[in-house]
């Protein structure tokens, strides 16, 4: 079963949870306390009524004046009743405390025997509802029309509190947003360290974020540093081999028997062949390219021309210019269809421009790789168990060259096996804008 974590994904995002979570504890607070204010304010405004009714009600039965002529409004109704009230229902805590404010108010009442209760009425509204004993013995009783209730302001405030509150935390998401740009492209430029030439990041942002950028910027100049020395090192390595192995290769002249000699010789140029892929390996980690207009059907009937005719075919339209790194694109495809014709015997160029972005295809008719195999299709050195049985020659470098090169200029490479047979090699040209 798959397991779900509700834990942020980076700092930002963290920030971002953690100012929202406030957000809603901060409303969730605040609904509270306008209810617990509204509540309070009502019942003493309602009390203060009431007390202010009873009062003079009391003062208008004593004048001999009838009550509910001169009391009742459109919001208050008022009898006088000959006997005690007949509900028996309890008060209820709201009604309750209002009788206790009601006392608080007019001290003069607290002796009598006031009831108060609550009744909810067919059009939603909510009654309040109450009898005072008058001195002559009889009853006052009285009816607050739609007594208020302090959701309907709690939630009022609510509202307001709700899009203050959405309005801070946009700002803030905003706030966090912009502060972690510096660290999305700081992420994004340590992705790619050591896959192209350094390019250096902005120095931006709060002190501690450009501190860490700075630092970053001089990590990769020593980490590019280490890289090219050590592939100009090795390069050198290589090229200073091959002055022994010239040697190596006239002395094999002299070699006896023909067949020793023949032995000699064909390993010395595989070492020959094998150094001189070596460098190229080496040179794609610090070679250096201006991109320009290339005509992409004209490269690839360049490259095409270095095979006897058949080898290989174009398929494609006559024109299409764009502005990339012709360098890096020509030695690349080199490497691909020689790869193809290598291994398949014959190769196909086509030109694609789709809604995938316009790339060379480079098909040839081999048999494939399996799944392991071309997983590992990057490695320097690797080969395949087909390649390695069959008498095919190559050291394994020519993809990989491929690959840093397309790669270090903003290109691409992708590999993948043929429904009807053979690989596909998929090629995105460096372009301008990629640099």
């Amino acid at each position: 079963m798959r397991k779900f974590s509700l834990r942020p994904r980076g700092l930002v995002a963290g920030s971002i949870l953690v100012v929202v979570v406030v957000g809603l504890v901060e409303l969730v607070a605040s609904v509270a306390f306008y209810q617990a204010i509204d509540r309070q304010t009502l019942r003493e405004d309602q009390a203060r009524r009431i007390a202010e009714f009873l009062v003079v009600g009391d003062r208008v039965n004593r004048l001999g004046i009838e009550v509910n002529q001169v009391m009742t409004s459109h919001y208050l109704e008022a009898t006088v009743m000959a006997g005690p009230p007949t509900r028996t229902d309890p008060q209820g805590d709201e009604a309750e405390a209002i009788a206790d404010y009601v006392r608080q108010w007019e001290p003069s009442l607290s002796g009598r025997s006031l009831r108060l209760w609550s009744e909810d009425q067919a059009d939603g509204g909510r009654d309040l509802v109450g009898t005072l004993e008058l001195e002559d013995g009889r009853w006052l009783s009285f009816r607050s029309h739609h007594f208020p209730r302090p959701w309907p302001i709690a939630l009022r405030a609510g509202a307001t509190t709700l899009a203050f509150t959405l309005i801070c935390v946009a700002l803030g998401v905003f706030a966090l947003r912009q502060l972690g740009a510096p660290l999305r492209r700081l992420t994004r430029a340590v992705q790619t360290v050591g896959e192209g030439p350094p390019s250096p990041v902005a120095v931006e942002g709060p002190a501690d974020l450009a501190a860490l950028g700075s630092a970053f910027n001089d990590m990769q100049r020593r980490i590019t540093g280490l890289i090219e020395d050590q592939a100009r090192a090795m390069e050198a390595l290589s090229h200073d081999l091959r002055t022994p192995l010239s040697r190596l290769k006239l002395a094999s002249d002299f070699v006896e028997p023909p067949e020793m000699r023949t032995l000699v010789s064909d390993n010395v140029d595989e070492l020959g062949d094998m150094l001189k892929s070596l460098s190229a390996w080496l040179r794609a980690q610090h070679e250096a390219s201006t991109a320009e207009e290339v005509d992409l059907p004209g490269l690839v009937r360049q490259v095409l021309a270095r095979w006897p005719d058949g080898a290989v075919r174009y398929e494609g339209p006559k024109t299409l210019t764009l502005q990339a790194h012709r360098g890096p694109l020509e030695q690349a495809l080199i490497r691909l269809v020689d790869n193809a014709v290598r291994f398949g015997g014959r190769a196909t160029v086509r030109l694609v421009d789709d809604a995938d972005g316009r790339r060379l295809e480079v098909l040839d008719e081999g048999p494939g790789l399996s799944a392991e195999n071309l997983a590992r299709i990057y490695e320097p050195f690797f080969r395949g168990d087909a390649a390695r049985a069959r008498d095919t020659g190559g050291f394994g470098l020519g993809i990989p060259t491929a690959e840093r090169l397309l790669k270090r200029f903003g290109g691409r490479l992708a590999i993948v096996n043929r429904p009807e047979g053979g690989l596909r090699a998929c090629i995105w040209p460096p372009l301008a804008t990629a640099e």
